[in-house]
């Protein structure tokens, strides 16, 4: 199998981010205990209700985002094989597929804040619930498998990111 997808950093990140909610939540219930304790002070518990749900809401959003993205993609055009693996909390949620088990191939641009452009492509497999979503960078180097199992959507891709003639 060759590794067709690789996003190591989105990994990275999301446990950095967890370590930083981790200590919101933490300083929260040490507010929480202060003002239930030490102080008494309404505003130790209106602090401590935002560091808490800020926490919370952060750990929630982060899951969900993480929920369907790709973190690698390895698949061997011969053997038809495929491997998808997917980032959860505490483990790598793998599928191991067939390519034509994997459906639907398209192009998608989500704009975020500042016009930015977030390139995927989206895939459906029949036993991940959720549409797949494979990130990809406007300057990276698209293997030749990937082209030949989602042929449409790599040039809708090329296309939208200008690194082919129309």
């Amino acid at each position: 199998m060759k590794r067709l997808l690789d996003n190591p950093g989105k990994v990275r990140r999301w446990y950095l981010f967890l370590g930083f909610f981790a200590v919101a939540f933490l300083y929260g219930l040490w507010e929480l205990w202060l003002a239930a304790v030490v102080t008494g002070s309404l505003i130790g518990y209106l602090f401590a209700a935002i560091f808490i749900g800020g926490a919370i809401y952060g750990v929630r959003a982060m899951l969900a985002e993480a929920r369907d993205l790709v973190v690698s993609f390895d698949a061997d055009i011969e053997s038809g094989k495929a491997t998808i693996r997917l980032w959860r909390l505490f483990h790598m949620k793998q599928i191991d597929t067939t390519l034509d088990q994997i459906t639907g191939w398209h192009h998608f641009v989500q704009t975020g804040a500042r016009d930015e452009r977030s390139h995927f492509l989206l895939a459906r497999e029949k036993s991940h619930d959720g549409m797949l979503r494979f990130a990809l960078e406007p300057e990276m180097t698209i293997p030749d498998e990937l082209r030949r199992i989602a042929p449409k959507a790599i040039a809708d891709f090329e296309r939208a990111t200008g690194w082919q003639e129309v």
